[in-house]
């Protein structure tokens, strides 16, 4: 089979009304976004996109070198162009208060259709322990940069424990090369 493309880089492939888990990672997986500055950029950017191109929004987490989301986007053609402007304007704004004008931050992303109920909430799950996995934090409730907080207050410490205890997250981490 002839490639157009790079077989390491395949097109993405969107359907109308589903839910799509995104990870884009940093160049050479550097880890850039060491800072809550560099980390709030980014979480005000990704909100203010969110609510720009209505995309409902389920789960997110940034971390230094790479971030997961789980979302539906309004169309299915939205996700290439939320994606680019997601990933170019916090490029711009992180090179801006780095003094690194025209350096690369993000080298790609990757998509998943979501296929079930058990993937929904495995990889909801995935992204909320997503931190704790890395070692930035012991408990997912103390990593401020993500939703789990929002569970937290809206629907309580015996959801999320329930969600998790139903929905384990044991086979995506050995997927996670990050």
């Amino acid at each position: 089979m002839k490639w157009s493309r790079s077989p390491h880089r395949p097109p993405h492939l969107y359907l109308d009304n589903a839910w799509y888990f995104i990870t884009a990672s940093a160049l050479n997986k550097n880890k850039i976004l060491t800072t809550p500055e560099h980390l709030t950029i980014w979480s005000v950017s990704f909100k203010e996109l969110v609510l720009e191109f209505k995309i409902k929004l389920i789960a997110w987490v940034i971390l230094a070198n790479h971030y997961h989301l789980l979302l539906m986007p309004n169309t299915s053609n939205d996700i290439g162009n939320f994606m680019k402007r997601l990933n170019g304007s916090t490029s711009y704004k992180l090179n801006k208060i780095d003094n690194q004008q025209g350096r690369t931050i993000w080298y790609s992303y990757w998509d998943t259709c979501i296929r079930s109920e058990k993937d929904f909430w495995t990889r909801f799950n995935y992204i909320h322990y997503n931190p704790v996995k890395h070692g930035y934090v012991d408990n997912p409730e103390d990593w401020e940069f993500s939703s789990y907080r929002f569970y937290l207050r809206g629907n309580g410490q015996t959801w999320l424990n329930e969600t998790t205890n139903n929905f384990p997250i044991y086979d995506l981490f050995d997927d996670d090369k990050f």
